[in-house]
């Protein structure tokens, strides 16, 4: 059974493409896999605005009601305190392999890392190349989580994402 957690922007990849409807079906039939929900994801859904649209219909209605049938009733409930503790230590590891951003722009990021180390999961899926996924963020990952006794996810793209979902389709 592989568990995943879907960063926030998956879902945005997810309700733009135009096999979203296979993808689904794809999805209720694997046995294999669960997505699990994170509220940091939730509230960075809701935060799109009410007004944008998409083909007609609201966006955000749309990523909500997305994560829901995605999610249904595997949602990660934690400590953020805890979480958030664990994501300064990534960026403090970050910062001294010489990483630039500020905190504000991963701490979203490492919050769903810390998330998903802490609560053992299989996989995290994430286009973020330039934050979550950054070269310097993923040494931080290891050797933060090395030294908590954390296990490290494995990370894949959205392309990546579907095709495990294809598979044996």
């Amino acid at each position: 059974m592989k568990r995943l957690l879907l960063d926030t922007n998956i879902y945005g990849e997810m309700v733009v493409d135009k096999n979203l409807s296979l993808i689904l079906k794809c999805y209720k039939e694997k046995k294999n896999l669960i997505i699990y929900g994170f509220s940091v994801v939730r509230k960075e859904l809701r935060d799109t605005p009410k007004t944008k649209l998409f083909f007609g219909k609201n966006l955000r209605v749309a990523l909500l009601s997305l994560y829901d049938q995605c999610v249904k009733e595997h949602s990660l409930d934690i400590d953020e305190n805890r979480l958030y503790l664990i994501a300064k230590e990534y960026y403090q590891k970050y910062r001294t392999l010489g990483g630039a951003k500020s905190f504000d722009i991963l701490e979203k990021d490492y919050l769903v890392v810390a998330c998903a180390s802490h609560k053992d999961m299989d996989i995290v899926v994430s286009n973020d190349d330039s934050s979550m996924l950054s070269e310097l963020s993923l040494k931080a990952y290891a050797i933060v989580n090395q030294s908590l006794k954390l296990r490290t996810p494995d990370f894949l793209d959205y392309d990546h994402f579907k095709d495990l979902l294809f598979e044996g389709a």
